[in-house]
């Protein structure tokens, strides 16, 4: 839905937001660890950050971390410390909410949630693992113009969706900044990073960061958000170097903005299933909204192409999908629609998805994205 944050990734935009504006180059050759972490990380991502441990545990950086650590399940505190310890570290979730935390480390962790993945590199994971691989984000044309940020800024984060968000942060000298684009007009996303940035000076040792902020419209669809500079912070004990700029006011920002986050959500009513099953016709039935019984995937699945006529979906240069121009009511599919993959693999052009409906053999998946939501169609034969 243009110009409105998808509702499973409104909290990330606005908590990463922040923690990246708080936070903050690159060699050829043999892979760099940032290189061989990305590329272990599956292409069909939805959102990547990555870091350093140097950059990590920069004073300037390391509050804002615990306060986001903070919230993460306490089995994963060792590998926040595993994190800080590392050549590079990398956190990815697909598109059902899994996460994943791929660290390249020098040597192996002493850590119980970290597996080895392979010769120094550890994984840890929550909810399912991370599936096969057919591209990395280091491939993926999805990552194109963030790809640059991801292998070369000290910290940067992507998040892909109805909404990208782009940001890269480094914190000597310190600077950030994130890009936020919306299909059509920003105007709803630019409404609640105001309110966002609106609640920082109730928090008093937030007050110095709210006047480095600077809110930027390059255009109808897009926000940057731009942090620069140094933020007057006390100084440490007599002869000790000064304090990071902002430490303090870093961490209570990235509260402030996930205590933000946590209240819209609870303001707005949940929203009924996106997706319900349509009457049953000829030889099709649904269960739970998601699950169909079809005589034939070949043959019952055609009116996807056919009468739905998707189109590309095009952000920032990248097809992210094919949106349907028509609605397939045997299949209970709503024009504006977008067919996000199939088999779990991106579908870019008509003919892709025409070719993946003819090979279907026997069951398979449709991942749709309607408005804020996405789910995984599952069709089967008999």
């Amino acid at each position: 839905m243009a110009g409105e944050v998808p509702a499973p990734l409104s909290k990330a935009v606005l908590a990463i937001a922040v923690v990246v504006a708080g936070l903050g180059a690159c060699h050829r050759g043999a892979p760099t660890p940032r290189e061989r972490v990305l590329a272990g990380l599956p292409g069909d991502a939805i959102a990547v950050v990555v870091s350093d441990g140097r950059s990590l545990s920069d004073p300037r950086i390391r509050g804002a971390l615990d306060a986001v650590a903070a919230r993460w399940p306490a089995s994963l505190s060792c590998a926040v410390d595993a994190a800080i310890a590392s050549d590079a570290v990398a956190l990815t979730v697909d598109r059902a909410g899994n996460a994943a935390v791929l660290v390249a480390l020098p040597r192996p962790p002493r850590c119980p949630a970290l597996s080895q993945r392979a010769p120094g590199l550890w994984i840890a994971t929550l909810g399912a693992g991370p599936p096969a691989q057919a591209a990395s984000v280091l491939d993926d044309p999805r990552f194109a113009r963030a790809r640059p940020y991801l292998t070369g800024a000290p910290i940067a984060a992507a998040v892909l969706g109805d909404v990208h968000l782009l940001a890269a942060a480094q914190p000597d000298p310190f600077d950030a900044w994130v890009a936020i684009d919306v299909p059509g007009s920003a105007d709803a996303v630019a409404q609640a990073v105001a309110a966002q940035i609106a609640q920082l000076p109730r928090e008093p040792p937030a007050a110095a960061l709210t006047g480095k902020l600077r809110v930027e419209r390059p255009g109808a669809s897009q926000i940057v958000v731009r942090l620069s500079g140094e933020v007057a912070a006390p100084s440490t004990a007599a002869g000790g170097p000064p304090a990071g700029p902002a430490d303090s006011e870093l961490a209570t920002a990235v509260r402030a903005a996930l205590a933000w986050a946590d209240a819209a959500r609870d303001r707005d009513p949940p929203a009924g299933p996106a997706f319900r099953c349509p009457a049953p016709g000829p030889g099709i039935t649904c269960d739970a909204g998601t699950h169909y019984r079809v005589a034939s995937l070949a043959t019952d699945l055609v009116p996807i192409v056919a009468a739905g006529q998707p189109a590309p979906v095009v952000v920032n240069g990248s097809i992210i999908g094919l949106r349907l121009a028509a609605a397939v009511p045997g299949l209970g599919l709503d024009a504006g629609d977008q067919i996000v993959a199939v088999a779990g693999r991106l579908v870019t052009s008509r003919s892709m998805l025409a070719d993946r409906i003819a090979r279907a053999r026997a069951a398979i998946t449709v991942t749709v994205r309607r408005g804020a939501e996405e789910a995984v169609l599952l069709f089967a034969e008999p």
